[in-house]
């Protein structure tokens, strides 16, 4: 399998593009002391819209990302989906396969791991410990709150378990606690799990401890699955660079204006706009019923907010609306979509296919290329703090400057 080094594949946009960052090795432009990244000298990675049209023998980059696009599918689906193409990269073998999933377990996780597990073992663990999203004795936190105690799924229907493996069910899954992970029984309780049909499900509290069991499932063969935390943990086991054949070409980028376009109601994304017009950048906050019909026009740095209280039975209509309204006013600038669903639904009407990762404006908020060198950057809605959006604006205008000057 030419220069494949690795296939990711992420259940939404938002986490794709999260993962190819991390595999690609773009560094962190909100961490003390970055500097502005140098496209063209990261890991060659691509992002794939749809992970279904993946030919994993073809000549590519170094890192392949495909989209699944199973948040919005039944679990039926989802399962159904994952496995087909899954069953291609087990008989392509990669260097390394991961599977991305939301890292508050929103999404029809055990569905797709028992789906995975039949095809090859899988390792499975949540925990960014770099976001504060940790796992001990099996339940998921959040800045040291279990998950099925805060308030993070309230746009879900149901609430979350009480712990991970109660929420991968039906999924059968062997837990491995933080003694195991951290002793020299690892190595064999992965071994037990596999040979049991069961999904090792871990601990996990720090960087370490996502470096140990990358490492151990790497050893076995194992599939890695979780969130950005093993994703870094993987990334720091590829090579320093990729095969130099089949490096993705960093496309110019066209100076443009740029669309802001939150679908998010949190108290974080009302600030985060806040912070945007406190510099000058236009908001509109705008209710649900004036999405059809709102003059955004075609031109200048602006940004849309839904001013809605979180309500799951409107969700699908309101991103539909946002969407629609995203496509009509876009004018050719560069975007900035917060939410997996709504960016992919964006760039599918569109008729963009593929993204090439340029930098991280903070974790989780990546800047990528079309071929045609517009700027398209994707956030998780629950990520970044109050200036996130100016941070990835700030990227935005330093890579239009910088592709000017490199290369590609």
């Amino acid at each position: 399998m030419a220069d494949v080094e690795v296939l990711a594949l992420a259940d939404d946009l938002s986490g794709a593009n999260e993962v190819a960052a991390v595999l690609g090795g773009l560094r962190d432009r909100s961490a003390p002391g970055a500097r502005p990244e140098q496209p063209g000298r990261a890991r060659a990675t691509s992002v794939r819209l749809d992970a279904a049209s993946l030919r994993l023998q073809e000549p590519g980059p170094g890192v392949v990302v495909g989209v699944t696009d199973n948040r919005r599918r039944t679990a039926e689906e989802a399962a159904a989906h994952l496995a087909r193409v899954l069953g291609e990269a087990v008989t392509a073998r990669p260097d390394a396969v991961l599977l991305k999933f939301d890292s508050l377990l929103r999404g029809h996780v055990g569905a797709q791991l028992a789906a995975a597990r039949r095809l090859a073992p899988v390792l499975f663990c949540p925990a960014v410990p770099a976001l504060g999203r940790t796992v001990r004795d099996g339940v998921l936190r959040v800045d040291g709150v279990p998950l099925h105690e805060g308030s993070l799924w309230a746009a879900e229907p149901a609430p979350p378990a009480g712990s991970v493996p109660a929420q991968l069910a039906p999924a059968p899954v062997r837990h491995l606690d933080l003694r195991t992970v951290r002793g020299p029984g690892l190595d064999q309780a992965l071994l037990r799990a596999a040979e049991g049909g069961a999904v090792a499900v871990a601990d996990a509290e720090t960087a370490g401890d996502l470096d140990r069991l990358a490492a151990a499932g790497m050893r076995q063969g194992h599939v890695l699955a979780g969130a950005s935390g093993i994703a870094a943990a993987l990334a720091s086991r590829l090579p320093a660079d990729a095969p130099g054949e089949g490096r993705a070409r960093t496309p110019h980028v066209t100076p443009q204006d740029i669309l802001v376009v939150l679908g998010t109601a949190s108290a974080a994304g009302r600030r985060q706009a806040a912070a945007l017009a406190a510099e000058g950048v236009p908001v509109h906050r705008l209710r649900p019923e004036q999405l059809a019909g709102f003059p955004l026009g075609t031109g200048g740095t602006v940004a849309v907010t839904v001013e809605a209280a979180v309500d799951p039975a409107i969700s699908a209509a309101v991103n539909a609306a946002l969407t629609a309204l995203t496509v009509r006013a876009h004018g050719g600038r560069h975007l900035v979509l917060s939410g997996g669903e709504t960016a992919h639904a964006v760039l599918d009407a569109l008729g963009i296919t593929e993204l090439t990762p340029l930098a991280q404006a903070h974790p989780g908020a990546v800047v990528a290329a079309t071929a045609d060198g517009r700027l398209v950057t994707t956030r998780p809605g629950s990520y970044g703090s109050d200036t996130s959006l100016l941070e990835i604006l700030s990227t935005v205008h330093a890579l239009q400057d910088t592709t000017r000057k490199v290369p590609s």
